[in-house]
């Protein structure tokens, strides 16, 4: 049993690593299976098709996402300020994404690409996550030290989208993660407008 699981890793893997690279169109099962060490056919002996071997990856992907995040953000304590905590938040969010995860990088890649189905049930696990969010957003809010005018919905999928998309363009370079980090959650929390 133990060198099925093994197995199943490794094609996990492999999947959100391909998927990653080259997106749920160039994801082929030779590619994550070679990427495994096995051949296509093994797969199926762990998924039934490369759509359950996908959405294995998207659930996986939003797990440790979330597990990061809100790991981050609790070792604060309850009586954190609400901004503390969501700057933690968006802290952890882009230094996961940008650590190299391939799950997490495979759920922003892939996730408006995924069938209608599969999109409904991913987005059905992700409203823990998304919940989350809401709530440190709406905690800000009621702190007063967040704009109570804008609406905590679009804040979260803009916030989301926004710290989703540094995995499509960041390249280790002048940057590291930790500092895109803290340049996200200066532009978040205090804006690009210089104060008169």
């Amino acid at each position: 049993m133990a060198h099925a699981d093994n197995g199943r890793t490794r094609i996990l893997d492999s999947a959100a690593a391909i998927l990653r690279q080259k997106g749920l169109a160039g994801a082929k099962l030779s590619d994550i299976a070679k990427r495994a060490g096995m051949l296509a056919p093994s797969i199926y002996h762990h998924f039934p098709s490369k759509d359950h071997l996908v959405e294995q990856v998207m659930m996986d992907g939003i797990y440790h996402n979330s597990r990061y995040i809100v790991a981050r953000v609790e070792v604060l304590g309850p009586d954190a300020l609400p901004l503390v905590r969501l700057r933690a938040a968006i802290v952890a969010h882009v230094e996961f994404l940008l650590s190299g995860d391939d799950y997490s990088s495979a759920v922003a890649r892939v996730f408006d690409d995924l069938p209608d189905e599969m999109r409904l049930r991913v987005l059905a696990a992700y409203s823990a996550f998304d919940n989350y969010w809401r709530d440190l957003i709406v905690a800000a809010q009621g702190s007063g030290d967040a704009n109570p005018a804008l609406n905590a919905t679009v804040v979260r999928k803009l916030l989301i989208a926004m710290l989703d998309s540094c995995s499509s363009w960041y390249r280790p370079g002048k940057l590291g993660p930790a500092q895109i980090a803290e340049q996200a959650a200066n532009l978040i929390l205090h804006g690009f407008a210089a104060t008169p």
